[in-house]
């Protein structure tokens, strides 16, 4: 029996799935991504240094601003320039914002109908969005009010919310003054409730049982949840620099997909994204998320094993939902922070234009769905010879199929229609961006 599913629904970007049952057992499981290829890193060589955040915005409509803030870093380490306080200030509050923005897509619009359908993957949003208990909760009015408050720090900080044009090597062109910065933090202010309402509801979902082989791997660093910068760890021991990057990880192509499978030359596959980070950097995270995040990460007193960590890449959802909590109070304390120094009139950390240098310089950051890698070299007149991007996706990408696997081998009984949807939900909870993975 051959099952298939030729384009997968509600997630970014084109891919499909096949797998084959014989005598009772899997055989031959492939997620095909078969959007095509994008070429952005030839595309990158010969262009000037500065011209390179605008491109890489274009990888992906979801995350463009990881995909600047980690071209930048990479850009500014290979010209030698170090950016002010003030401006990686004002780029965390680009990242927090963005990653919340794209978490709660995700979790209500992607995500959420694969649990209301009843677990079949058969229910389209707008077909959730009428059931009594969702019009009940106004839970489409919700998202509008978080999404645009997001939205809102986006656009004030990057000039607009989607694609930015203010953040650049060396800064930012323009930022908000305090009267903008304080209705930022009024808008989020009004939004709050529905945010709590809206991850307390996607906490709550019952989610299927599966366990992955995975080894989660994200940033790390003292003193904050590392999302800008910040040491290689995993839940195996790891611990690197990002200049080791290419030391550690490594690239294989498929034959039959259009993106790279990216694993750990020394460990095998690795997972990214929401539920890693909450599992390696929960003491971090603001106090409104460290109990969920506890519960999540250790499981309830009561479990049996309660030293086991969570490695269900369902829990991913949950994870997000963790993290929605917590990057909104980070964007609060933050804007709060720039008006009250606005208010006291230290100076804005406008552009200042580096000068060309020869070098190279690489850079990691937490991009929504996980670790996202830039890597340039650039010569003496400030054009780029060589560039190396990695995608999130392209990390899970292995794991992905390797967790698939292991769901329909522990469910290879079940009613095919059950089990196609089982499989899309599995693949749904990683919020792929096969997209980016084609870069």
């Amino acid at each position: 029996m051959r099952i298939r599913t030729e384009y997968l629904g509600r997630v970014e970007g084109e891919a499909g799935v096949s797998f084959k049952i014989e005598g009772g057992r899997l055989k031959d499981l492939r997620i095909n991504i078969w959007e095509p290829p994008r070429f952005f890193e030839g595309m990158l060589v010969g262009r000037r240094y500065d011209e390179v955040p605008d491109i890489v915005a274009r990888i992906c409509g979801i995350c463009p601003v990881s995909h600047m803030l980690t071209s930048i870093r990479a850009i500014e380490k290979a010209i030698g320039f170090e950016p002010a306080p003030e401006t990686l200030a004002a780029r965390k509050l680009m990242a927090y914002s963005q990653i919340a923005s794209s978490h709660l897509v995700h979790l209500v619009m992607l995500a959420l109908p694969d649990y209301e359908g009843q677990g079949k993957g058969e229910n389209s949003l707008m077909e959730v969005l009428r059931l009594p208990d969702m019009e009940k909760s106004g839970l489409l009015k919700k998202f509008t009010s978080v999404k645009e408050a997001l939205n809102g720090i986006t656009r004030a900080f990057g000039g607009r919310a989607l694609h930015p044009v203010s953040m650049v090597v060396g800064g930012f062109t323009s930022l908000p003054g305090e009267t903008e910065t304080r209705l930022l933090i009024s808008a989020l202010g009004a939004a709050e409730r529905d945010m709590e309402d809206i991850a307390e509801m996607m906490s709550e979902l019952k989610l299927p049982q599966f366990e992955s082989a995975s080894v989660p791997v994200s940033l790390s660093e003292d003193g904050g949840y590392a999302v800008n910068s910040g040491l290689i760890v995993s839940g195996a021991g790891l611990e690197g620099q990002e200049d080791d990057y290419e030391r550690l990880f490594e690239e294989k192509e498929a034959l039959y997909s259009n993106a790279k499978k990216t694993s750990l030359k020394r460990g095998g596959q690795i997972m990214t994204g929401a539920l890693a980070r909450v599992s390696l950097q929960h003491r971090w995270l603001a106090p409104k998320a460290r109990k969920p995040a506890f519960l999540l990460v250790e499981g309830p007193p009561s479990q049996k094993n309660k030293n086991k960590k969570n490695k269900n890449p369902f829990h991913n959802i949950t994870a997000q939902a963790v993290e929605l909590l917590h990057f909104w109070q980070e964007c609060k304390e933050l804007l709060e922070a720039a008006a009250a120094s606005l208010n006291q009139g230290r100076q804005k950390p406008l552009r200042g234009i580096p000068p060309a240098r020869e070098g190279k310089g690489s850079a990691l950051t937490e991009a929504p769905r996980g670790l996202l890698y830039h890597s340039y070299e650039v010569d003496r007149t400030g054009t780029v010879r060589r560039a190396n991007i990695v995608t999130p996706t392209a990390h899970n990408y292995l794991a992905m199929e390797q967790d698939l696997s292991g769901l329909v081998e522990a469910n290879i009984g079940m009613p095919e229609e059950r089990l196609k949807g089982l499989a899309e939900m599995l693949i749904r909870a990683y919020d792929p961006c096969f997209s980016c993975s084609v870069h």
